[in-house]
């Protein structure tokens, strides 16, 4: 099998795209990087960037919005050698996936799933069709919301598909087909006597879009810009309660400022100018680092979606 690898992984990606899910090359096999994508099958199709090093580095960002040519598919696999299968979550593909290690083995058994595929670390994913709101990736780095074990792939992820496999095995599918749906996950579980929100903390709950600011930052924004013949929401009010998305996830917090934009009359390119300065914001909440790639996707995708009603503005007198 292991030589024929590549041939068998480029069949199996064509049958994913045929059903319409993107997929990226992985590394596979034994490499130390079988999990991560393949940066020179990448680079060798002209996915990749300058970075500010001056380096070229490989990206597969673009298949998140469109799926992979049968030319990429064979350079990719049949020149390059690749030897696993990432499949892309999120809106295009129409799947988020969660990723259950051995930790959290215990309550996949009260719970009573079943699964899609088994890991070779000996944990398992669930297909959950993907929701119609944007899901962050890797909500796991916020220990404090997700029962031990769990994490969700979604918008900006991506997860390995069988028959990859890495240096503990192979990835496996199961028999089982019916999607995991939202509401067969509970709202909350609770493990070694702490409650989790299970449910909201995977991002499986749809978030508050048309939440409004409070009355006094209302008259402190139309005080702010009164006489200057602007009537759209500051964009520093938005800012702000984006930021406060940050300690759960920085991801979600660019999502949910794009859509607040949107709403309130910012072009894309208006709100794409800003993102640095979500970025600045938010980058010291987490120890790992969040990129303005990474916000300058979630910003983009939400202005993918329809455009919500805007916030009201209030005269002097009412918001006194």
């Amino acid at each position: 099998m292991y030589e024929n690898e590549p041939k068998l992984m480029h069949r199996e990606a064509r049958k994913l795209v045929a059903l319409g899910i993107p997929v990226i090359p992985t590394g596979g096999g034994i490499s130390p990087k079988a999990k991560e994508p393949h940066h020179e099958a990448l680079k060798g199709t002209g996915h990749w960037y300058i970075n500010r090093g001056g380096e070229r580095r490989s990206t597969w960002k673009v298949f998140q919005d469109r799926l992979p040519t049968e030319d990429e598919l064979e350079a990719w696999y049949l020149e390059h050698r690749a030897r696993g299968i990432g499949f892309v979550t999120g809106r295009k593909s129409g799947r988020v996936v969660v990723d259950v290690d051995a930790e959290g083995l215990a309550l996949l058994v009260e719970l009573g799933w079943e699964p899609h595929v088994l890991t070779p670390s000996g944990g398992a994913h669930f297909y959950v069709p993907h929701p119609g709101w944007y899901v962050p990736s890797n909500a796991s780095k916020n220990k404090a919301v997700l029962p031990p074990g769990f994490d969700i792939r979604g918008d900006g992820g991506y997860a390995m598909y069988p028959p990859s496999r890495n240096r503990k095995g192979q990835y496996r599918r199961t028999g089982h087909r019916k999607p995991l749906r939202v509401e067969d996950i509970p709202d909350s579980v609770t493990v070694g006597g702490t409650t989790y929100p299970l449910r909201w903390a995977l991002g499986l709950v749809q978030p508050a879009e048309t939440a409004q600011p409070t009355q006094a930052q209302r008259a402190q924004a139309h005080q702010s810009q009164v006489g200057q013949g602007e009537r759209r929401v500051p964009v520093w009010l938005m800012l702000d309660r984006a930021s406060a998305y940050a300690p759960i996830s920085r991801n979600r917090g660019a999502f949910m400022f794009g859509l607040w934009m949107h709403a309130n009359d910012y072009t894309e390119d208006e709100a794409l100018a800003h993102v640095e300065e979500y970025v600045d914001r938010v980058q010291g909440v987490k120890r790992t680092a969040f990129t303005g790639d990474e916000a300058r996707q979630a910003v983009q995708s939400a202005y993918g979606y329809p455009r919500n009603e805007p916030w009201e503005r209030q005269d002097d007198e009412r918001a006194s």
